[in-house]
């Protein structure tokens, strides 16, 4: 249930993203800017609250000095992290486009230029969807990158500088056959649209997708994020930044029918439902109608699990990626969601089966 601190966090977050100017409450107390920064921290949404508490209007009250102090340190250190992996990101996309393959930056540092302070926004690890035959990508990214770990859509590698690198073969997946070949069509059409942006601070330019793609994509993201990891609202906020930029009608219908094709459109309105309440995105911004049904029941994983889900008691991480009780016990989580999302919850285990069997098979390329 939302109460009256956490519509304060989502005022501030609003403020924050430069969504709003404007507070519906005047006076916060030490009490709740404590609180309030926790679930911040939660939600690896400190940036944003950094920018949010710059942009307080005359007359309500800061943080105490002392987490403000901790919070201009905590600045600091994530700039100086962005900055890094914008030059890595650029410097990793070079190294595929010398082997005449093409690269294009998914989420993360790409959508960070959409912030008001692209700085701030709370830094991960490195997307880079390569253009390339499997069976040369996967030796490059092994005996070159020294590769660490693959799956059916990426190759885990860990930079000499410790920054990760996620090598993307493709850039997501649906556990429903037909839907996949579905999405995966999508993805081959909308690779030849992806566009160049500039990374900030002049740290050179790279590809990435075009607004039509990150539309659907950015949404089955997050789906997959339901059903895997854990969602926290990181990942919603960058799709809000996406989608405040705008679009017309047309555009909203080429993406609805798109996911339409990827039975979606339930999740896509409760994914709306969460721009709206969180974000305050107008309607006009908005791909669909609001579900508040789903819409609630998604926010309450949010905030209950926080960023990937890691403080959502159900995923227990301790148990071995890959085994049989990791296998029982998130298909058995993920049938929590049988009422809102049956298709997909169906197909899960079938695909888990399936990808076991695929690395297995492909181990040695």
């Amino acid at each position: 249930m939302v109460n009256s601190l956490t519509n304060f966090f989502f005022s501030l977050i609003r403020l924050g993203l430069g969504i709003s100017q404007s507070l519906p409450f005047k006076e916060i107390t030490d009490k709740e800017w404590n609180a309030i920064l926790k679930m911040a921290h939660k939600q690896t949404m400190m940036g944003i609250m950094m920018d949010a508490i710059n942009r307080l209007p005359d007359g309500i009250s800061r943080p105490p000095k002392d987490i403000s102090m901790k919070l201009v340190k905590m600045g600091v250190n994530m700039e100086r992290f962005n900055r890094m992996i914008n030059l890595k990101a650029v410097d990793m996309t070079s190294f595929f486009n010398e082997k005449g393959m093409d690269a294009v930056l998914l989420k993360g540092q790409g959508l960070a230029a959409l912030y008001p302070n692209p700085l701030h926004r709370s830094p991960g690890d490195i997307d880079l969807w390569v253009d390339g035959d499997r069976k040369i990508l996967m030796p490059i990214c092994n005996k070159e990158l020294k590769g660490e770990e693959f799956t059916y859509h990426h190759i885990d590698v860990i930079l000499s500088d410790g920054i990760e690198l996620e090598v993307h073969t493709t850039p997501s997946w649906m556990y429903a056959y037909h839907r996949n070949s579905a999405l995966q069509r999508m993805f081959r059409k909308w690779i030849k649209d992806a566009k160049y942006i500039e990374l900030p601070g002049g740290a050179g330019r790279v590809k990435v997708p075009s607004d039509e793609m990150n539309r659907v994509y950015l949404m089955v993201h997050l789906y997959r994020h339901v059903f895997s990891e854990g969602i926290g609202l990181r990942q919603m906020a960058d799709y809000a930044v996406f989608l405040s930029k705008g679009c017309t009608e047309e555009d909203k219908a080429i993406a609805m029918e798109h996911l339409k094709e990827l039975n979606m459109t339930k999740f896509a309105g409760a994914v709306m439902y969460v721009m709206k309440v969180v974000f305050g995105l107008e309607d006009s911004c908005l791909l669909t109608v609001p579900d508040e049904k789903r819409g609630k029941i998604l926010l309450q994983t949010i905030l209950d699990g926080g960023n990937f889900g890691k403080y959502d008691s159900s995923i227990d991480r301790s148990i071995k990626k890959d085994s049989a009780m990791s296998f029982i016990t998130r298909n058995a989580r993920n049938f929590r969601l049988i009422k809102e999302y049956p298709e997909e919850v169906i197909w899960g285990p079938a695909f888990k089966l399936w990808h076991f069997l695929w690395r297995i098979l492909n181990r040695n390329l």
